[in-house]
């Protein structure tokens, strides 16, 4: 191995093609294609009355998709071989565990923000292609460009809570099942602050620091897994 980042990247380069090999490449385009899809069939049947609300709309569901996405391949890149880990007690590998774990989810979890990201870029420009404000509608309770951002730092949360779930029970199951948990009580915890007028930028700014060193966490305790 050449370094760090010729560590991160080779591995990288090795969940992909196990990504490939199991056909799970494909739910990367679920956000990018679903969403948009989805978001403007809903648009339209509903008659959204505005723009805004529109992208608002199409945000959620978009960002639901890449969520589900996100838990499903961070919790598999994790949990997949602490499931057998034949390869802790038998094998000396040629590089540390951390650092294994390290390109897997810096690939998982990049894949599936940018997923979201063009998902929900999608979405937006088709809510303003396709509806029309109509005179006297209600503004959205959310402004749509802090959601687009929100949800980022919601789904690295959520990432770093399955990839610690993963490597606490030994299991990529209830990693997901973990990570879906949080996502629930998250959303819970901010609609409450929604209707309080107290959901401020700091919420999701939290939500991405603990996302980010959960992440680590995780990387860390796999590396010190022995039996």
């Amino acid at each position: 191995m050449s370094g760090v980042a010729g560590t991160l990247r080779n591995n990288a380069g090795w969940e992909l093609t196990r990504l490939r090999r199991s056909r799970r490449l494909w739910l990367l385009f679920i956000p990018v294609v679903a969403g948009p899809l989805g978001s403007s069939i809903a648009n339209l049947l509903l008659k959204v009355p505005s723009v805004a609300t529109a992208q608002v709309l199409g945000l959620l569901i978009t960002g639901g998709l890449g969520a589900l996405v996100m838990l499903d391949l961070v919790a598999l890149a994790v949990g997949e071989d602490l499931a057998l880990r034949t390869h802790f007690l038998t094998f000396v590998l040629p590089q540390g565990r951390a650092s294994a774990l390290g390109g897997r989810l810096l690939l998982v979890t990049a894949g599936s923000l940018g997923a979201y990201g063009l998902g929900g870029a999608g979405a937006w420009w088709l809510a303003a292609l396709l509806v029309t404000n109509q005179a006297g509608a209600a503004p959205p309770i959310l402004v749509a460009s802090h959601l687009y951002l929100g949800l980022y730092a919601l789904l690295l949360f959520l990432g770093g809570v399955a990839a610690v779930g993963s490597v606490v029970t030994r299991s990529s199951a209830q990693g997901l099942v973990a990570g879906v948990l949080a996502g629930v009580v998250t959303a819970g915890g901010a609609s409450f602050l929604l209707l309080q007028h107290q959901l401020t930028v700091e919420f999701p700014i939290g939500l991405a620091l603990a996302g980010v060193a959960s992440l680590g966490g995780a990387v860390v305790q796999y590396g010190r897994i022995d039996a």
